[in-house]
């Protein structure tokens, strides 16, 4: 899957969660917990990837471009939440 995301929001990522795009790109995103999250005010369908990003537990908004890549949007630390969810979705699959 190919991960592609704007410089303008990678950065202004950086500074917001000091997180950075780029730890995205050796996910094993078949291990992630994946959601539909609110719309974007454009109406697009955008969706949340809660899993272990170089070994913390973040969170990762994006949208679907196709079939085979996605754009990112931002990368935050997870909610109490989201972690509930992501262990939630991994007994499922056991």
């Amino acid at each position: 899957m190919k991960i592609v995301w704007d410089e303008r929001k990678r950065h202004i990522n950086l500074l917001k969660h000091g997180l950075d795009f780029e730890r995205l790109l050796d996910a094993d995103w078949n291990q992630v917990a994946i959601m539909p999250a609110h719309p974007s005010g454009h109406g697009h369908d955008r969706f949340l990837a809660v899993g272990s990003f170089g070994g913390e537990i973040l969170t990762a908004v994006f949208s679907r471009l196709g079939t085979e890549a996605v754009s990112i949007i931002s990368l935050r630390r997870a909610s109490k939440s989201e972690k509930t969810r992501l262990r939630w979705s991994r007994q499922q699959r056991r």
